[in-house]
């Protein structure tokens, strides 16, 4: 009698063991709230706004700081008077643009002179005014490429540079251009105003800046 109450408590407490077991493993588990994730700043950006947004007063302000020369042509012997020459001297066909391979003027003849770089001017301010070739731009820093566009509504039109494997290259927006280096900008309809004001200085320096995006050096 003695051994099977004995057997009937062990069973009874495997019983209480196994019931406990399953209890547990099958229970379910404890929510816990992750904290919310915060935006980066490129992120923001993207979607048009953030740290590197840039409002209608931040493109009113770069066009004012440009007004503020003498007009004429950039100095020769400047990586922006070079870079104007190098690609507004030429022709612009539907095919592409076809750079100047004649002699240059100089002094001395053979090197970009003032007479070169007038022509560069003169090409430059006909296309700002009607150009043939534009690069999307706009939205936001850092936004896929299916999302700029062409022309923004606003009216202007810039003259931005990026570096490419060839060095720095020209481009010509009709949006922000976000993230490059911003050099000119104008309203469409009165290219001349700017080109009778500008001050060379200022759109130099531009070089060495982003424009709506984080400062990277690109040397």
């Amino acid at each position: 009698m003695s051994s099977r109450l004995l057997v009937s408590a062990v069973l009874a407490c495997a019983a209480f063991t196994a019931t406990r077991f399953v209890a547990f493993v099958t229970a379910p588990a404890t929510a816990t709230h992750s904290p919310p994730l915060r935006h980066s700043a490129v992120a923001l950006a993207a979607r048009g706004g953030g740290e590197y947004d840039v409002s209608d007063a931040d493109i009113q302000t770069f066009y004012q700081s440009l007004l503020t020369g003498n007009g004429g042509d950039p100095p020769k012997g400047t990586v922006l008077s070079e870079l104007v020459v190098k690609f507004f001297h030429g022709e612009f066909t539907p095919q592409g643009f076809k750079r100047y391979s004649g002699l240059w003027k100089g002094p001395p003849p053979g090197n970009i002179g003032k007479k070169d770089i007038a022509v560069g001017v003169q090409g430059l301010v006909a296309q700002m005014k009607n150009p043939m070739f534009v690069t999307k731009g706009g939205v936001g820093y850092g936004v896929d490429e299916t999302q700029k566009v062409e022309d923004d509504g606003k009216g202007w039109v810039w003259l931005a540079a990026e570096m490419s494997p060839g060095g720095l290259a020209l481009e010509l927006f009709k949006s922000v251009p976000y993230g490059k280096r911003a050099l000119l900008v104008a309203q469409q309809s009165n290219v001349d105003e700017l080109f009778s004001k500008v001050n060379w200085d200022v759109a130099l320096a531009n070089i060495e800046k982003t424009f709506g995006g984080p400062q990277i050096k690109q040397r």
